[in-house]
């Protein structure tokens, strides 16, 4: 309102002041005033003075009072941007959020989050950031740098875009991509800006959209490691656990699928590997089928053939994942990846790699370090390598028609470098898968040399299990070679017998004899099969077939003039019997077979004495007895056969029972049963039990008795040793009649006199002889 008043005081004052001025002009040139005015023309340029200083005054007045109301304009507001999409379900990842939150409460201020494709890496990076937002009140950017695909986002484009979104007017948007960048850190110095750079190609991409202030945080999702991001904390992820996995199949398919078919759902998400993309396409198809049940899914699933086929969901495909991924690669690392990727087995060595590839090591070396840093491949162990089983699958996919090749190439590798020791502990699971799928494409022949070369490097006790997986193959690989496919089940035969598996091995072994008599061309190997089926005869106390069996391979033998073949048979007879408590058979023809053999302290040997000390014992010696066994344990414990040794140590403490000397019984029954449990044999497994059953009953200890009659039983069940099973049986009927369970006792009673039947007495679980050595002609 005052501006207002000033405004035509001015006017007023600057009117009068004209009019004086005019007419002091005119006095001061000659002019004369109008009548009575005259006398006051002097006054005229005073007034004028006077006038020109209150316009003056009016005029500073009028300004300061606008400057008063009318402040200069302020700068515009700063723009806070706020463009972090909506986080998605992140499932299973709490550890991972604390590991981030605990590196920025470190100091750390430009995170990487490295993952393979489907890992969920974009999720837990948007998730992590929506986290943090309130942390950075500067403003929170996002781009999506499309890394993965055929044309990346340029980063000055995101320059511009970030410049723009922070309120810089166009003129500041032009520049190069090293100005354009100084810019952004400029306007970002010192503010809390949160920076989230999602699906980074490389470390080239993101180094100019990083912001440079002490405040701010950068967090980068990238399918590479980007560690030479100067700065940068990195954090890797991988699938996803069983438990989280199916928690996040549930979240997608509708919780209510997932408890109805809880059995389905487990199989569905370890099919997927835990990848979290292939859970989510689970759970999408299994929500837009209503009528499916995750045990439907899984049953396509297991499919190798096809599983990437049903891992899609409208624009959704683990596949197509996975193929941006690999037209990042350059010629020479795709032929790597498909190549040596598509490897059967848990894992693939370097010279299996480098043999499939049919490359040089060092260039395949390469290769597989940079697929390791791009989450294509994972090296569990320095030159060892593996895929998921996805990735696998979409390796073996590539490999098309290069697989048969690539497989040959790979079995001709492993046959020429079999060796003991460190490579064979390296490639021995491998070495089972790669002959599977051998046989899968037809490659039967190099299959069989495989079998070959590795066999006689799997010897010991402890090896049966192996040795079994080893010979099935080689039952598969025979193909029209029926003298292989003979061989081969006298070796199942043989590792199933190891374990205690007696109606298998058994059946084996009359498989074998069939076909060797089929083929009638090779006595020695008609002997061999008649002995393994003997052996098989004995472990189910069938004496008189099993007596029959072996005596013919003996004959056989011995007309071949095959003596170490023939020491084996006198050694199976004379366990026979032992078992059966004939010494007078079994001392004769032990007794050869010590004279056939060498001196030395091998484990064949071992096996003589220690069954000749038996044949002492029973025939009343035991002094001998005592001798025998002895020299059967230094031989045991020389030669490392620890098979040898838990029977040495059977022997040892049936004699000392029998003297009553029951704490070193006791010892030696329980160093008998950790052996036997390291090999997972079962007949010596439930032989130990029962023995030491024997010696707690001895000595009225009835619960430990008990306890170890009832874990000998449970094996010989197992096993299908049913006479075995019957004796203690009849031994637990006596305990629990002591400790007052009767009906108990007359119901162990019944079944163990049903099972024992008219079988012919014998001495409990005997000494077995089992080949420890195998070589390539056996």
């Amino acid at each position: 309102m005052m501006r207002h008043r000033v405004v035509p005081l001015l006017i007023v004052t600057s009117g009068l002041f004209s009019v004086l001025l005019a007419v002091a002009v005119n006095v001061a040139t000659g002019g004369v005033l109008p009548g009575g005015l005259q006398p006051w023309a002097w006054l005229a340029w005073p007034l004028v003075g006077l006038l020109a200083m209150v316009g003056v005054g009016l005029a500073l007045w009028q300004q300061r009072l606008s400057a008063a109301a009318s402040p200069e304009a302020a700068p515009p507001p700063v723009a806070l941007p706020a463009e972090l999409p909506a986080a998605p379900v992140v499932l299973g990842r709490d550890g991972e959020l604390a590991a981030l939150e605990s590196a920025v409460g470190g100091g750390a201020q430009l995170l990487v989050i490295a993952a393979s494709a489907g890992t969920g890496k974009s999720a837990l990076g948007l998730r992590f950031a929506q986290v943090m937002r309130d942390s950075y009140p500067g403003g929170q950017l996002y781009a999506a740098l499309q890394g993965a695909s055929a044309d990346p986002v340029l980063p000055e484009d995101v320059l511009v875009r970030f410049l723009r979104a922070l309120g810089r007017p166009d003129d500041e948007l032009r520049g190069d991509v090293v100005e354009l960048s100084a810019r952004f850190r400029s306007v970002v110095a010192d503010r809390r800006v949160l920076v989230l750079l999602d699906d980074a190609r490389d470390a080239a991409q993101v180094r100019h959209l990083l912001p440079g202030g002490e405040h701010s945080l950068a967090v980068v999702t990238s399918r590479r490691l980007l560690s030479d991001l100067l700065g940068a904390s990195v954090f890797t992820l991988g699938g996803l656990d069983p438990g989280s996995a199916l928690e996040l199949l549930a979240v997608t398919a509708g919780g209510g699928r997932v408890a109805a078919d809880p059995d389905g759902a487990r199989r569905v998400v370890q099919l997927c590997g835990g990848l979290p993309l292939a859970v989510r396409i689970a759970g999408g198809r299994l929500k837009a089928r209503a009528q499916w049940t995750p045990t439907a899914l899984a049953d396509r699933l297991v499919d190798e053939e096809r599983r990437l086929d049903e891992l899609r969901l409208a624009d959704r495909a683990v596949r197509s994942s996975f193929q941006a991924v690999y037209d990042e690669l350059a010629p020479g690392e795709q032929v790597v990846f498909r190549l040596a990727g598509s490897y059967p087995g848990a894992s693939v060595g370097l010279g299996a790699a480098a043999a499939r590839c049919d490359l040089d090591e060092q260039a395949v070396a390469d290769a597989l370090e940079r697929l390791t840093d791009a989450f294509l491949v994972e090296s569990p162990a320095p030159d060892r390598y593996r895929l998921h089983d996805l990735l696998r699958l979409f390796a073996q996919e590539l490999a098309g028609g290069e697989a048969a090749e690539c497989l040959e190439r790979h079995l001709r590798w492993l046959s020429t470098r079999a060796r003991p020791g460190v490579w064979l502990a390296e490639e021995r699971e491998d070495i089972v898968a790669v002959l599977h799928a051998a046989v899968a494409a037809g490659l039967e022949a190099p299959a069989r040399r495989l079998i070959g070369a590795v066999h006689p490097l799997v010897t010991g006790g402890t090896e049966h299990a192996y040795r079994l997986r080893l010979w099935q193959a080689g039952v598969a690989a025979a193909g029209e070679d029926e003298a292989f496919r003979v061989r081969a089940l006298r070796w199942v035969s043989h590792s199933y017998g190891m374990a205690g598996q007696v109606a298998l091995e058994l059946q084996t072994a009359e498989q074998a004899l069939d076909g060797a008599e089929r083929l009638g061309s090779d006595v020695r190997e008609i002997a061999l099969a008649a002995w393994r089926v003997g052996d098989a005869l004995r472990a189910q106390d069938r004496f008189t077939e099993s007596e029959a069996a072996l005596l013919r391979a003996l004959d056989l033998l011995a007309g071949l003039g095959a003596v170490d073949d023939e020491i084996e048979v006198r050694l199976a007879l004379g366990t026979l019997y032992n078992t059966f408590w004939k010494p007078e058979l079994s001392g004769p023809l032990l007794a050869r077979a010590l004279e056939l053999l060498p001196d030395g302290p091998q484990p064949v040997r071992g096996w003589a004495v220690l069954g000749l000390g038996l044949a002492h014992k029973l025939g009343g010696d035991q002094a001998k007895a005592r001798d025998l066994y002895a020299e059967a344990f230094v031989i045991a414990q020389r030669s490392g056969d620890d098979f040898l040794l838990g029977y040495c140590l059977q022997e040892r403490g049936w004699l000392a029972a029998q003297q009553r000397a029951f704490d070193a019984a006791r010892a030696d029954f329980t160093e008998m049963l950790a052996i036997f449990e390291r090999m997972r044999s079962g007949t010596g497994v439930g032989g130990a039990h029962a023995a030491l059953g024997e010696i707690a009953d001895m000595q009225g200890q009835w619960e430990a008795a008990l306890a170890h009659y009832d874990a000998g039983a449970a094996e010989f069940e197992r096993l299908g040793m049913w006479v075995r099973l019957g004796e203690v049986l009849l031994h637990r009927s006596t305990v629990l009649k002591m400790l007052g369970r009767e009906l108990e006792a007359e119901a162990a009673r019944e079944r163990g006199e049903a099972l024992v039947g008219d079988a012919p007495l014998h001495r409990g679980p005997g000494l077995v002889r089992r080949l420890n050595e195998p070589t390539e002609e056996q």
